[in-house]
């Protein structure tokens, strides 16, 4: 318990993978989170909603809001499926993913329930890399950690600024096209955190400073890490923002590999 508690004092804090023999008592937390991404969607679509209301009338862009509300449903009938499935313990393949498409639809996704004064700007030199992933479990990773940031930066407005990456330069610069370990950063120039809640950030039911919500979003974003083989770090100064960086192994680059 000492030893645990040493590590967690750390001035950032951090998700390793590890083999926990009372993972089965995270099975309710999980359900919990799933529903917090359920609560995520059902405000997406609302805004949506919005917009198609208002201009239904004489747009000619009411039919793709329309589409775009569609869309929204589907992704709440795919968090329903996980948490069914999360129930019967399902197994759930890893394919290869495109961060950075993910990353744009995440963005697309929510940018209408964006508050004005608040910008999403993306910094990406890997726009080809690939990880094997669940892509449902990307999406939830990069949807929790955007809203995490807005909701940080609301109302007083700020920036979010995402970078991918390749961890051995981060120019983009890689060696024979590979690039073992992919770097994710968040960075939001919102209300920031103190070091003690940087400690229990990841913690479920522990919100970041928020008025409203369950605190269950980055719990559910540091186990969707876990999953894939990765850490994730948070530093964070209050008054200032908060970074949080992802470091995913096992990354490539170009085409998708063979299959044998």
């Amino acid at each position: 318990m000492s030893a645990r508690k040493d590590k967690n004092q750390a001035d950032n804090s951090q998700i390793t993978p590890v083999n926990d023999p009372v993972a089965d008592s995270r099975l309710g937390a999980l359900a919990g989170g799933i529903a917090h991404d359920l609560n995520t969607v059902i405000t997406t679509i609302y805004g949506y909603s919005e917009m198609a209301l208002e201009g239904l009338a004489d747009s000619p862009e009411a039919a793709e809001n329309v589409r775009r509300i569609i869309g929204a449903a589907d992704r709440a009938r795919m968090l329903t499926r996980q948490l069914l499935d999360l129930s019967r313990q399902a197994a759930r393949e890893k394919v290869p993913v495109r961060v950075a498409a993910v990353l744009d639809d995440t963005i697309d996704f929510i940018r209408p329930s964006v508050p004005e004064g608040i910008r999403i700007l993306r910094r990406v030199t890997a726009p080809d890399a690939y990880v094997n992933a669940v892509p449902d479990q990307l999406f939830r990773v990069f949807l929790n950690l955007t809203m995490n940031a807005v909701q940080a930066m609301t109302p007083k407005g700020g920036t979010l600024t995402v970078t991918i990456g390749c961890r051995e330069d981060e120019t983009g610069i890689h060696q024979g096209d590979q690039c073992r370990e992919l770097h994710i950063r968040f960075s939001d120039t919102g209300k920031g955190m103190d070091k003690a809640l940087q400690q229990e950030v990841f913690k479920p039911f522990v919100s970041a400073g928020k008025e409203h919500g369950t605190g269950l979003g980055l719990s559910v974003v540091a186990d969707a890490i876990r999953e894939l083989g990765g850490t994730i770090t948070v530093s964070s100064e209050p008054g200032v923002g908060s970074a949080f960086d992802i470091i995913i192994p096992g990354a490539f680059f170009g085409t998708l590999p063979e299959k044998h």
